[in-house]
């Protein structure tokens, strides 16, 4: 049900999404990192779910986007990735369309996970906004996991923004997930904004969280 989902989203809205991070290459010489850490409801066994992300990219040249997308929960790494980001095709064009490639450590499997973003800015009451929509395959251990983030944003004022994202995802084997996960994001000085967030579940999961993330650009 969750995989039928899953692609149904992807395939009616692939074409006009854009992605912020995944389609946009990082301007050359400039840098952007983002911590992140996540509470969730308890478990039947009544712990608490407590994550940690650090998520980083540095333009490398107008073609070349390096990064790092890293993240620790209670017990272990649960992921530890490098990857390059390439555009598609020139990106004067509207549309941004972009292949990444990662590397490295997914639970205690090594992994590769290719991915592909498309994505449009627009503008809305007199302000920026975009879509997103990034797929991506995860490869480790002989086994596949799709996943997908579908994302609307809108800047509200010069210092918030709002962002209303979709996550889902299949394990080959296992449960796939799917969950709602709206934001607000305010500029606290120049270059670094907060973000706080809720994760409402809508299949798989069903615990709810906050988030908290800091967003910081050199």
């Amino acid at each position: 049900m969750v995989r039928c989902l899953t692609l149904a989203v992807v395939l009616l809205l692939w074409p006009a999404a854009d992605a912020m991070a995944g389609a946009w290459l990082r301007q050359t010489g400039t840098a952007f990192v983002e911590l992140s850490g996540q509470v969730t409801e308890p478990d039947e066994y009544g712990f608490y779910g407590l994550d940690a992300g650090l998520y980083a990219e540095y333009g490398v040249n107008e073609r070349l986007t390096l990064g790092v997308d890293a993240g620790h929960d209670m017990l272990r790494v649960s992921k530890a990735l490098v990857f390059m980001r390439l555009p598609l095709w020139r990106e004067t064009r509207k549309v941004k369309l972009a292949m990444e490639f990662a590397v490295g450590q997914v639970g205690e499997q090594t992994a590769l996970r290719p991915g592909l973003s498309v994505g449009r800015g627009f503008r809305l009451w007199s302000r920026d906004g975009w879509l997103n929509a990034d797929g991506r395959v995860v490869l480790a251990g002989g086994t596949r996991t799709l996943q997908t983030d579908l994302t609307f944003g809108l800047s509200i004022s010069d210092r918030a923004k709002v962002i209303l994202q979709l996550q889902a995802g299949q394990p080959e084997a296992g449960t796939g997930y799917a969950k709602f996960t709206p934001s607000f994001v305010y500029q606290t000085k120049p270059g670094t904004h907060l973000e706080i967030g809720v994760m409402q579940p809508l299949a798989g999961d069903d615990r709810r969280g906050l988030s908290l993330d800091i967003w910081r650009t050199f």
